[in-house]
């Protein structure tokens, strides 16, 4: 619901009648966390888009969003190598966003070297869903050009509904004519486009938001406090050890994150301190790393940096520690 009460308020309406009377919790426009009924929201939409005469409402909302909405889904498919291994964990993780969206990838579709980015929504067949799949499409498209750090090469635009707005405001926001009244609502793209590589992408963010995704769908019966000492022993050097970094991994806002840690007597930071002073330990006494690549590998600034937090758990500096040895009873 990212940016749709920001924009019916500037269209002069209040969203809060229409969540109440839609019975969508009004906690929804604060916590992003907050699963609301995807067929009560496309209602919304489309009253809304009525009340305010705005036909564009769906592409609108979009123009507020990016693709931080997707929280660890969207850190694995940042984090991909390559565009093709972006779209497939999109597709086969999207379903931990949204149970009624789903994402397909249709090679040599409609012609041979083009592929279809294509939408579904799982909603009831008797209700009008055009403003929601305006949102969700120009959301992809978003998504997509954001992850290819350029604008998309598109081939084709198609969507199943006759046009909303007018022809050329769906040009003009996707950048390509768009196609009306077609089975599906697709982006059609020249296959190689799923050959180009991702600048930035750490290899350990992408596998270790990929488990958490699935862990997320399959269950677990790990504590938070659990959970985010995982995440820190098997990625501290992706993460920094920063909080919303392992928050978004665990698809928690920061604030709530916390919460969840203080309601089982745990604060992040000590966290973070007791998995540091354990991995630099072992860093210090079973390798010969060089210091300020252990620095780096337990997401410590540089050497000083290290320097002072040995000092501190250990009372020696890291030379110290790896000439003689720990001090007697360092835990």
């Amino acid at each position: 619901m990212r940016g749709a009460s920001e924009v019916l308020r500037e269209l002069g309406l209040a969203i809060e009648p229409l969540m109440e009377r839609l019975q969508i919790p009004r906690a929804a426009l604060g916590d992003e966390e907050l699963r609301i009924s995807l067929p009560a929201y496309s209602q919304l939409l489309e009253l809304a888009s009525e009340a305010t005469g705005c036909p564009d409402l769906g592409l609108q909302i979009a123009e507020h969003q990016d693709i931080g909405i997707l929280g660890p889904l969207a850190i694995a498919a940042q984090n991909a190598s390559t565009m093709g291994e972006a779209m497939k964990v999109m597709s086969g993780f999207l379903h931990t966003h949204s149970s009624g969206i789903r994402l397909s990838l249709h090679p040599e579709y409609p012609l041979p070297d083009q592929i279809s980015l294509r939408l579904t929504l799982i909603t009831p067949s008797w209700q009008s869903r055009r403003q929601l799949m305006d949102l969700c499409l120009a959301d992809l498209h978003h998504f997509t050009a954001f992850l290819a750090q350029s604008p998309l090469p598109l081939l084709g635009v198609t969507l199943p509904h006759a046009p909303l707005a007018s022809a050329e405001r769906y040009a003009e926001f996707f950048g390509h004519a768009v196609e009306f009244g077609h089975p599906h609502a697709e982006l059609i793209l020249p296959s190689g486009f799923l050959d180009r590589s991702l600048s930035g992408a750490v290899a350990a963010l992408h596998r270790l938001s990929l488990e958490y995704l699935a862990m997320a769908f399959e269950g677990g019966g790990k504590t938070v406090g659990e959970q985010v000492e995982e995440i820190l022993r098997r990625a501290l050097s992706s993460t920094r050890g920063r909080r919303e970094v392992v928050a978004r991994l665990l698809h928690l806002h920061p604030r709530t994150l916390q919460r969840r840690l203080e309601a089982e007597g745990l604060s992040f930071s000590d966290i973070v301190d007791t998995v540091r002073r354990d991995q630099t330990r072992r860093w210090l006494t079973e390798s010969d790393v060089p210091l300020a690549h252990v620095a780096e590998i337990v997401g410590l600034a540089d050497q000083a940096v290290l320097c002072r937090n040995c000092a501190r758990w250990f009372g020696r500096s890291p030379a110290a520690i790896r000439a003689r040895g720990l001090p007697a009873k360092s835990d």
